[in-house]
């Protein structure tokens, strides 16, 4: 199942094979901190979930986000 970054309901990035490869695109990006215990958390309104994988998606390994 594949997994993207979401603001609230909108879709932010391209749709990644795993979740920790979504996780590692938040990463790159500076969107993922440390909380309180020491875990990795996302900015504010933001989270990974699952989402529709569409065929004519671009997918250029070298840009995460969509950008429109």
């Amino acid at each position: 199942m594949p997994y993207a970054l979401f603001e609230d309901d909108e879709r932010l990035t391209r749709s990644f094979a795993t979740e920790q490869e979504a996780w590692e695109a938040a990463e790159r990006a500076g969107l993922v901190e440390l909380g309180a215990h020491g875990e990795k958390v996302l900015d504010n309104h933001l989270e990974i979930r699952p989402c529709e994988f569409s065929p004519d998606e671009v997918t250029d390994p070298g840009s995460d986000f969509i950008l429109s």
